[in-house]
């Protein structure tokens, strides 16, 4: 019944999403695209972490971006996550779509970590944590994720 619900819900939200994002660095991604990369990343729910995991035995976030992304777009090679806001195939945006990649940079400390958005206007992803495993969480200002710096980058065009 659940997945019946999600599946709805993610039908009815590739109807609102714009078909393409805006030419501020953004994607031409179809609303099919971000609807199926959300719909992927959340078959991973519930999958533990591992660090260095490579699939549904165990995954760290790195790994949970690229396996959901390869799925979508055949050939989508691996990156680590401190490699997203260097890639070229990658661009920051400012106006962010459901299915993009958040990206927390490594500070005072911290490793760095992305995942996927799932909702732009809540300010949820979905990742792979070491405390949780894959799990929708938020990134709303005051939350454990909203308090650390991010960006969020669009898979650009092919050429």
């Amino acid at each position: 019944m659940y997945k019946k619900v999600l599946l709805c819900a993610l039908a009815i939200q590739s109807f609102i999403l714009p078909a393409t994002a805006s030419s501020d660095g953004g994607n031409d991604l179809t609303s099919e695209d971000l609807t199926t990369i959300v719909t992927e990343a959340q078959s991973w729910k519930g999958t533990r972490y591992r660090y260095g995991g490579k699939d549904k035995n165990g995954i760290d976030c790195s790994h949970f971006v690229y396996q959901v992304y390869n799925r979508v777009f055949e050939g989508y090679g691996y990156r680590m996550a401190t490699e997203y806001l260097q890639d070229s195939t990658f661009a920051p945006t400012k106006s962010p779509l459901v299915g993009d990649v958040i990206v927390f940079p490594s500070v005072r400390g911290l490793s760095a970590h992305v995942g996927i958005l799932t909702d732009v206007e809540g300010t949820k992803f979905i990742g792979a944590q070491s405390s949780t495993g894959v799990k929708e969480t938020s990134f709303a200002p005051g939350t454990y994720w909203g308090k650390r710096p991010y960006k969020i980058v669009s898979l650009l065009p092919d050429e």
